[in-house]
Parts: C-alpha cells; sequence; structure tokens
C-alpha cells in the first residue's frame, strides 16, 4: 500500500517497526535508495512503495515504515489522525534509537528540497527522509494529502556498548532535525 493519488485504500495507520537483523530489501517497491552515514558509519536510505527503509548494518540497526503492519520486537503504530503522536526506541548491541512520530497538517511539510532521498508519489504526496547535519539521527515526512496529513519523524542515534567510547568526528553534541 502507498500514499499514491491512484492508491483508493484510506491509509489510516503508520507502522514502524526496528531490528538488529537487515530486512528482506526484496519484499520491498524501493523507488529510490541513496548511500550515506549515521554515526560515522555507512547507511542506506531507501523510500519504499510503503514509506521509507533506514538500514544501518554496523550499527545493527534497521527501520521500517510502512502503511502495511509490520512484525518486529520493537513496533509503533500511529494513527494517522490529526494531532497524534507516539515514541518508541529500539537497541541493539551497537545503538539506542529514539524516534518521535507526529502527524501534522500537510502544511507542516517543509518541502523535499533538503532531503537527502525523497520520492514523490503524486501532487503534494511524498516520502522524504533527511540527515542531521552531525550524522546522530534523521528525519522523515510522509505526507497524504487525502487526509491533509503529513507524518513527521526525528529519530536520534545514541552509541552503545563498546562502540559508545568510539570519537564522534563532529564531537559529542545533541542531534538537530532539520526544520
Amino acid at each position: 500500500m502507498t500514499h499514491s493519488p491512484t492508491n483508493t485504500t484510506d491509509t489510516t495507520d503508520l507502522h514502524f517497526a526496528y531490528a538488529s537483523d537487515p530486512p528482506d530489501v526484496e519484499r520491498f517497491d524501493v523507488k529510490t535508495l541513496t548511500p550515506g552515514e549515521l554515526l560515522g558509519r555507512p547507511c542506506a536510505f531507501a523510500v519504499i512503495g510503503q514509506s521509507h527503509l533506514v538500514s544501518a548494518p554496523a550499527l545493527d540497526y534497521h527501520e521500517v515504515c510502512s502503511c502495511d503492519p509490520l512484525p518486529a520486537a520493537a513496533s509503533q503504530t500511529t494513527a494517522l489522525d490529526p494531532g497524534a503522536s507516539g515514541r518508541v526506541a529500539f537497541e541493539s548491541d551497537a545503538v539506542r534509537a529514539e524516534t518521535t512520530v507526529r502527524v501534522e497538517p500537510l502544511s507542516a511539510f517543509p518541502g523535499a528540497a533538503g532531503a537527502d532521498a525523497a520520492f514523490r508519489f503524486g501532487p503534494d504526496a511524498w516520502t522524504t527522509v533527511a540527515v542531521d547535519d552531525d550524522g546522530a539521527g534523521y528525519e522523515t515526512y510522509h505526507t497524504y494529502p487525502e487526509r491533509d496529513a503529513s507524518v513527521r519523524t526525528e529519530t536520534t542515534l545514541t552509541l552503545t556498548g563498546a562502540d559508545s567510547t568510539a570519537p564522534n568526528p563532529e564531537g559529542e553534541r545533541p542531534a538537530e532535525g532539520r526544520r
């Protein structure tokens, strides 16, 4: 299911799943794939037909966001209702992730110009991923013009375990999401 204008199914929820093991990318309709870095480690950001995927194997961190329900030990479902919000945390041996989800009006979407990965499904229907300047997190937007909604997520990553003592090339400072 996508939030494409040609899709006649009204999406009512957005599902977020987290895992240490990489998901089977072959099961997704990958629209765009962009290499990047999180916490100085290589990763990939994908816009998929169902929403987005962030995969950082060196951090044992994989996030899938989908309009379809997802099985995972750490997951969150957010209703696409105005003002809805949620928070989910995930921790692997290498990283702790905290994600805040907010449903805002469609007008809150800042556009795709500053995104590191973006795909336009139709007029005003976008999925974007923007990495924070310090590489310690990222922000996503999923727009649903048929619901006058924009789902915004902000994810902050923190190294754990043996990796937590590794120097951060940007210095230790909190992640700041793009606005």
